[in-house]
């Protein structure tokens, strides 16, 4: 079948983390510092992630990630004064300006868009205030419809929204664990955006025994050709 919808992700997708939002909350940290320590703390996180899948457990993920860039820039002490001082409406404000051309150059073609995001009931409202009201069919939180991806029903939810078969939807996300496992569990054809480089061609679980196909982006200018290369 054709692809008639792509599906996206927020946090690193959308939106870009904001490392200066943590620099401006707590002295000691330097934003040139969190910049080039985010993007191996993801990685990091990935694998934390799909541990945490296959052993049923859950994982407070800004918890964990300023833990872990907190350790690594050596101020451990400072993670509950950052998580007093941060909210997600400060930390996910840097707009994907790649991923709304994207998005344009997809509604173009014809192709319509939606969110799935796991979030904490703000999801919309972040977006809405980012300049993005209007430019999705409909947004799908995870803190308000009680599930979270890699959950087959949260995908499930957004197809029966947009009325479609999973064979026909697109999903777009940064975290191998999260959202290529949960999109290809749920029959969806999963995109992996990875702008840093940082994941093989074909992602291996931490099982070593599922390799997962999915396709991979660098640049979210690679989406449209995609989507019209499979489509014919």
């Amino acid at each position: 079948m054709a692809i008639k919808a792509v599906f996206f992700d927020v946090g690193n997708t959308l939106m870009h983390f904001n490392y200066a939002t943590l620099a401006r909350c707590i002295p000691e940290l330097q934003v040139e510092q969190l910049e080039k320590s985010g993007p191996p703390a993801w990685k990091k996180l990935n694998d934390v992630l799909e541990k945490a899948r296959i052993e049923g457990d859950h994982i407070d993920v800004l918890r964990w990630l300023f833990k872990e860039l907190l350790h690594e820039l050596g101020q451990p002490a400072l993670i509950e004064e950052l998580i007093e001082k941060t909210n997600t409406e400060s930390l996910w404000n840097s707009i994907n300006h790649d991923a709304r051309e994207a998005i344009c150059g997809l509604k173009a073609e014809g192709i319509s868009t939606a969110v799935i995001s796991n979030a904490d009931g703000k999801v919309q409202a972040l977006l809405e205030d980012n300049g993005w009201a209007g430019t999705f069919d409909f947004v799908i939180d995870s803190g308000l419809v009680g599930v979270s991806k890699p959950s087959v029903e949260i995908f499930n939810i957004g197809l029966d929204k947009a009325s479609l078969d999973a064979s026909q939807v697109l999903y777009v996300g940064d975290l191998p664990a999260v959202d290529v496992y949960g999109a290809q569990a749920a029959g969806l054809s999963p995109v992996l955006y990875d702008p840093h480089d940082q994941y093989d061609a074909h992602w291996c679980a931490s099982t070593r025994h599922d390799r997962r196909v999915y396709h991979r982006i660098t640049h979210m200018n690679q989406l449209v050709p995609l989507v019209s290369l499979l489509n014919g």
